[in-house]
């Protein structure tokens, strides 16, 4: 009998451990029907960004080694409610929030794991009634490149 609490316990162990992988996300959603989730590796991306000529995109080449997207835009509405709760209920302890927004139903999230120097992972979550979507760049990226990003962006528009 307590081997066979001790294995029960074991499996629960494991199963939490696994669920709390971002890459979980990706595996039990890449599948499904009408989701679509593109995987762009580190040679592809390189290949895209120096190809624009653009100095600036050949810098990013060098700093982003993989890119996930998962977009459920014409998904079922179970798979997007699987997909919303299992983004509530993940386990974020290991990230760190930068934008939080939550304003008529939209909900933004980005998010950063690394050190105050240097990000390893930017994630990016966006869902609201019709659409969802999950983007997780890994590579090794600098926080003021990213301010550097919004401000091109943001100023003056």
């Amino acid at each position: 009998m307590r081997t066979i609490l001790i294995s029960f316990a074991l499996l629960v162990v494991s199963m939490v451990c696994k669920a709390q992988d971002i890459n979980s996300i990706f595996d039990k959603f890449k599948h499904r029907d009408n989701v679509v989730f593109v995987d762009v590796p580190k040679e592809l991306i390189s290949l895209g960004l120096k190809s624009s000529g653009n100095k600036e995109s050949e810098k990013w080449a060098k700093k982003i080694d993989h890119l996930r997207i998962l977009t459920l835009e014409d998904a079922n509405r179970s798979t997007k409610r699987d997909f919303k709760k299992m983004i509530e209920t993940f386990s974020w302890k290991d990230y760190n929030d930068i934008v939080k927004v939550n304003d008529n139903g939209e909900k933004v999230r980005i998010m950063t794991q690394g050190t105050d120097e240097l990000i390893k992972r930017l994630i990016i979550c966006s869902f609201d009634k019709e659409d969802c979507v999950l983007v997780v760049i890994d590579g090794s990226i600098l926080p003021k490149d990213i301010d550097g990003i919004v401000n091109d962006t943001t100023i003056g528009k």
